[in-house]
Parts: structure tokens; C-alpha cells; sequence
């Protein structure tokens, strides 16, 4: 088993010394956002040529033929005992036909490199594996180019060596999976794909339908390329490893993703990088499954030095609920009415805060359904990501860096979090609905497009972890230098329940265009605990908090009327 060095790169952000300065001063405007890609995964070794070429010698290979209960071979390099056929010895074996309730062994050298070519082969295996790697160097499965096939699990497994089995492929050695044909998998138990390794992907078309996770690799999973529909009872693509942090990361290249996952549809235990690929990703029910707070939990006086902030309960899970009426909104500068905040999805009478609080006490029983999760740092460099998840759409972790892409994201809870600093560098990101849009110990925005419907706040510098999503945050965070906002650019459109900034320390606008409509309900379009400094962003609150942010009282800065309280909904 080859082991990959993946050194994590640190992102050095460039803090200006923040002063306090008249709103909109003028100041020099930062330089243009550098858009190069991030790399916190050494992909130089991911892909050997082999790996890539999903080709293989017809002429060279064993034919072997399924024949329903059994299967016919000439070669010495196959063992058949009944319905489990074991492959001896480095080569390529070339599969065809039908095995109604049986198994294919890989039982090779250390040193053998064994490419199993399915080109028309049905296996199903009641009990165990249908393809079972136990023995070799490295096994490739190769998708014979315009071929069908099918490997299923009838519900359980049964031991059958010292070997824990429990998916429909599966593979104690480094494990590639490739060509240009398809293949479904049906784990009616267990995982679809297990690698006790490697696992590594780089052509083919694939549907799995999981009990369990999908694909998964221990020390790695590394996609180059194909085409995935994935619906699973937990994690859609899943890398872990619990001996090394160092492993257990997930790495995309490209690829076409269709996951419908009861956990997290795309996971790392370790790092998580993605350069590109196009992701629709649903969890669990959806973002419409996941009931918000009741307004009347979103009590003046959380983050920072304004109202506002995190006071409330967080989001929890349970059936789609109809929230009450939003809070009333001043009109926007310009004499026109803001857009409305979409209401919850019609169901259930949104939670009380009581209610709600129960549910948070409990919140560690709550799995993961995250969009894309990384618990070490989080890269992505392009891709186009459609996310519908009840948890967070994007997590990480780490640090969260985002260099490209094009995002519609629509959350339980936050559309983009992570536990330590977000680092947004170009993208475009839709976010019509979320509990908060962009979340993290703190938050800088270089460039890119946003467009953020929030149930609280659009963007939070919260100075603390949140490793769950829904587990809430019983207490305010404190002001704190590690936590802060800064905005060098982009053009940044956020209608917010809550703040639309709101930073637990300095924030600070030195270029972009900004225009903020906050809902009322005590809180400001922009709020800090710390200092507030534009240096030449064009900024549009519609309750002129950019002259007076995280402002309270009766009445708003410049002389505008504070939004009426909403009504509390009578359960």
C-alpha cells in the first residue's frame, strides 16, 4: 500500500490594522482577488497512468463465465468451488455472465496487481460480497466500455474468514475502479463500495443504492472522473480514518454527483478538496424538513455590541413546519418595499423556544446531514454544487478556502460554515434559504456574487465551533480578535431576520458593493463588537445602521421609525 504524503498548505491572510473611520471614508481599494487554486492535498501521486486508462489487453485477459451457479475457467489461475470463484495470481480476468448467489475472491501475492474486467457479469451474494478483495498488491475493477452490469447484496453477512465484510464490494487492499461502462450496486445491507485502503475512481458510471454509506475509502478517496448516482442510509461518498489524521481525506477532480444520503452526501474525516465536477446533493428530507425557531426566539441582545446575533436556539431537526410571520421591515433607502422573507414551508406550527431548546439538549443524537463536510480544512476550487441539505450545505472542520465555483445552496441550518476561518476568494453563490449564509470564526470575502435569504444572519464572524449544525449555542460569544469581517471586494445582497454583518470583533469593508435589508426584530444590517471601518465599499442598509452599526433603541439611526415587533404565532 502506497502512503501519500498530504502536507496541508497554510493560507496566510493579510490583516490590516483596523482604526475607526467615518462610514464610507475613502482609502485605497485592495488589489484584485487572487483566484489560483488551493491545495490542502498533495494531488501529484492521486492518479497513477494505470488508474487513468481503464483500458486492458482482450487477447491477454482469462475469460471467465458465469453460468449461473457456478462458472467456467481454463485457466489455473482460477479456483472454482461451486459459486466462489478465487482469482490466484496477477492478471487480468475478463467476467461475463450470470452468478445467482456466489462470490469473486481476490487471493494474490502482496506484490500481484489483479484488474478484474466486468464486461456483461450479474453477481448477486446473498450473504457476503460479491466481489471480495482479500489478497494483492492493488485490485482494479475496469467497466468494460458500452457493458451493463450488476452486483448486488441480498441483506446480509456472515462471516466467512477474520475479515469484518459488509459491503457489496469490498476490499482490504488499495482498490481503483475504472473504464467506461456502468455498474449498479444494491447493498441491501452494509456499503455499496469499501476500500480498506485506497479507493480511487476514475471513470465509469455508477448507481448505488446503500443500507449504509455508498463509496468509501479508509485512507483515502480519490475521484478523476465519472458519473455517480448515489442514494444511501448514510454517507453518499465517505472517507475515514480513525488511526491517522493525516489519512481519511477525500479528494475530486471531476465527476457528475447525484446523492440522496441520510447522512452527509460527500464526507471526510481528514482534508477535503474539490477542483471541479458538477454536485446535486440532498440530505436527509431537505432543507424544508428542518423547523426553524419560532420568531419569538430571537431575542434582542446576542452577538456582538448590537441585537441580534445567536441568542436564539439554532435550528433543529423534525418535519417541515410553517413558521409565523416574519418581523416587519423598514422600507429600503430609496422609498421602495425590500423583498419579503420567505416564510417556512407549509406543515406543522413552528417549535416553541421551549420546544426547541429540548430538542438542543439532545442534539448529539442528531446524525450528520451535511451537504459536503471535511472535519480537517476544506478547498474548493470550481465545481457547480445545487445542495438541498437539512444540516449544513458546506462544512469544514478547519479552515474553509474558496477559490471558484458556482453554488445554490439552500440549509436547515448554515449554507457555508466552518470552525475556523472562511476565506471566500470567487464563486457565485445563491442562497435562498438558511438559518445564517456564511458562518466562521471569521470571514473574508475577496471577491465573487452572493445573493443570501437568511432566517438569522447573512454573513457571522461567531468566534466559536459549531460541530454539528444543530446542537445550538446556548451562550454568546464574546468579542475576540480571531473573529471578525472583512470585505474586499464583491457584490453582496443579503435579506436577513437577523443582522445581515454580523462580526464578533472588527468589520471592515475596504471595497465591493454591498445592499443589506435587515428584518427588524431588534437587529441591524450591520452589527460588530468591535470596531467598523469602510474604506470605500458602497454600502446600502435599509435602516441606516452604516452611520450607527449594531445601533439600538426605540428608534433607528437617521431618523428612521425601528420595525414594529412581529406578532408571536398563538399555538
Amino acid at each position: 500500500m502506497k502512503r501519500i504524503a498530504m502536507p496541508l498548505l497554510s493560507i496566510s491572510l493579510l490583516l490590516s490594522g483596523c482604526q475607526n473611520t467615518d462610514a464610507a471614508s475613502s482609502s485605497s481599494t485592495p488589489a484584485s482577488a487572487d483566484t489560483e487554486p488551493v491545495s490542502v492535498i498533495d494531488t501529484s501521486a492521486l492518479f497513477s497512468d494505470r488508474d487513468l486508462d481503464g483500458s486492458y489487453d482482450e487477447s491477454a485477459a482469462i475469460p471467465i463465465q458465469l453460468t449461473g451457479e457456478t462458472a467456467a475457467c481454463a485457466s489455473d489461475a482460477v479456483s472454482i468451488d461451486g459459486a466462489r470463484i478465487t482469482l490466484l495470481d496477477e492478471g487480468t480476468y475478463l467476467v461475463s455472465g450470470t452468478l445467482t448467489d456466489g462470490q469473486i475472491v481476490v487471493d494474490a501475492d502482496d506484490t500481484d496487481k489483479v484488474q478484474i474486467v466486468l464486461a456483461g457479469a450479474d453477481i448477486t451474494c446473498t450473504d457476503s460480497a460479491a466481489i471480495y478483495s482479500k489478497n494483492a498488491d492493488k485490485v482494479f475493477l475496469t467497466l468494460a466500455d458500452g457493458t451493463e452490469n450488476t452486483l448486488i447484496n441480498g441483506g446480509s453477512y456472515a462471516d466467512i474468514d477474520e475479515n469484518n465484510i459488509d459491503s457489496v464490494v469490498f476490499s482490504k487492499t488499495d482498490l481503483t475502479l475504472n473504464g467506461s461502462g456502468s455498474l449498479t450496486i444494491d447493498a441491501q445491507a452494509g456499503h455499496g463500495v469499501v476500500s480498506k485502503d485506497e479507493l480511487t475512481v476514475t471513470g465509469g458510471s455508477y448507481t448505488v443504492t446503500a443500507a449504509e454509506h455508498g463509496m468509501t475509502g479508509k485512507d483515502s478517496l480519490a475521484v478523476a472522473g465519472g458519473t455517480f448516482t448515489i442514494t444511501s442510509g448514510k454517507d453518499g461518498l465517505h472517507a475515514e480514518n480513525a488511526d491517522d489524521s493525516s489519512l481519511g481525506f477525500l479528494y475530486v477532480a471531476d465527476g457528475e454527483f447525484t446523492i440522496a444520503a441520510q447522512g452527509d452526501a460527500v464526507s471526510a474525516s481528514g482534508a477535503l478538496q474539490v477542483d471541479g465536477g458538477t454536485f446535486d446533493l440532498t440530505t436527509g428530507e431537505g432543507s424544508a424538513s428542518v423547523t426553524m425557531p419560532a420568531e419569538e426566539s430571537f431575542a434582542p441582545g446576542g452577538m456582538g455590541g448590537g441585537p441580534g446575533g445567536q441568542n436564539g436556539a439554532r435550528p433543529h431537526g423534525g418535519p417541515s413546519a410553517e413558521s409565523g410571520t416574519p418581523p416587519e421591515r423598514a422600507d429600503s433607502s430609496d422609498g421602495g418595499q425590500p423583498p419579503e422573507f420567505p416564510t417556512q414551508p407549509a406543515g406543522e406550527e413552528p417549535a416553541s423556544a421551549a420546544e426547541t431548546e429540548e430538542v438542543t439538549d439532545t442534539a448529539e443524537d442528531t446524525v450528520s446531514q451535511k451537504g459536503v463536510k471535511a472535519e480537517g480544512a476544506l478547498t474548493i476550487n470550481g465545481g457547480t454544487f445545487t445542495v438541498d441539505s437539512a444540516d449544513d450545505c458546506i462544512h469544514s472542520g478547519g479552515d474553509l478556502t474558496v477559490t471558484g465555483g458556482i453554488f445554490t445552496l439552500s440549509s436547515g441550518d448554515d449554507a457555508v460554515h466552518s470552525d475556523g476561518a472562511v476565506t471566500i476568494q470567487a464563486g457565485e453563490f445563491s442562497i435562498p434559504y438558511c438559518y445564517e449564509g456564511v458562518e466562521g470564526l471569521s470571514v473574508t470575502v475577496e471577491d465573487g456574487t452572493f445573493e443570501i435569504t437568511a432566517y438569522d444572519d447573512g454573513f457571522n464572524a461567531a468566534g466559536g465551533a459549531d460541530s454539528s449544525g444543530f446542537g445550538g449555542r446556548g451562550d454568546p460569544f464574546a468579542a475576540s480578535a480571531d473573529s471578525f469581517i472583512t470585505i474586499n471586494g464583491g457584490t453582496i445582497t443579503i435579506v436577513a431576520n437577523g443582522d445581515c454583518l454580523d462580526s464578533n470583533g472588527d468589520l471592515t469593508i475596504n471595497s465591493g458593493t454591498l445592499d443589506l435589508t435587515c428584518n427588524g426584530n431588534g437587529n441591524t444590517a450591520l452589527d460588530c463588537s468591535g470596531s467598523y471601518t469602510n474604506n470605500g465599499g458602497s454600502v446600502t442598509t435599509n435602516d441606516g445602521s452604516e452611520s450607527n452599526p449594531g445601533g439600538m433603541g426605540g428608534g433607528r439611526p437617521g431618523g428612521k421609525q425601528a420595525p414594529s415587533a412581529p406578532e408571536v404565532p398563538v399555538s
